[in-house]
């Protein structure tokens, strides 16, 4: 802007219009969580929500709301041994449980949603039993079969193996 006139223009022009702070309503409905989700419940069948092991991998199980980056791919997940498979699988299916449970703070009337979440908390569930009576316990509250103190045995479940 070299001038008065320029600057006259510029300021008349519509660039700098601060119009929605008349309205302020319209600015909260714009960043309402409806917008992104609406009215009705999602349908959570089969072409809705991932595979356990897509959404884990891409950090999101709703494919209507999964948007990709550009050409971004995510890293392929592969387990080394029986133990980092099971591990891997019970992250899967914890991380299923957490995004559905998300979504059913939103709609916690939605039956088929409810029953996928319960289909996943249980396979979690059996796929702890199944870890914990091979490698020991994954948490301090895990149930103990022996009559001894296993949890401080290594290796813990985070710990690599090589």
């Amino acid at each position: 802007m070299n001038n008065y006139n320029d600057y006259y223009n510029y300021i008349n022009s519509g660039y700098n219009d601060m119009n929605f702070m008349t309205n302020p309503n319209s600015m909260i409905n714009d960043m309402n969580y409806q917008t992104v989700f609406p009215n009705t419940p999602m349908k959570t069948g089969s072409n809705q929500i991932a595979e356990t092991f897509t959404g884990f991998k891409r950090g999101n199980m709703f494919d209507n709301l999964y948007d990709e980056y550009k050409n971004y791919k995510p890293q392929e997940l592969k387990a080394k041994s029986e133990r980092e498979d099971l591990l891997m699988q019970i992250d899967e299916q914890r991380f299923a449980m957490i995004d559905l449970g998300l979504y059913l703070d939103i709609y916690p009337n939605d039956k088929n949603a409810l029953n996928l979440f319960n289909t996943y908390l249980n396979k979690e569930k059996e796929l702890k039993r199944v870890f914990e009576s091979k490698y020991g316990p994954l948490t301090l509250n895990s149930p103990v079969q022996t009559n001894n103190w296993l949890w401080d045995n290594s290796p813990w479940p985070w710990e690599v193996q090589k």
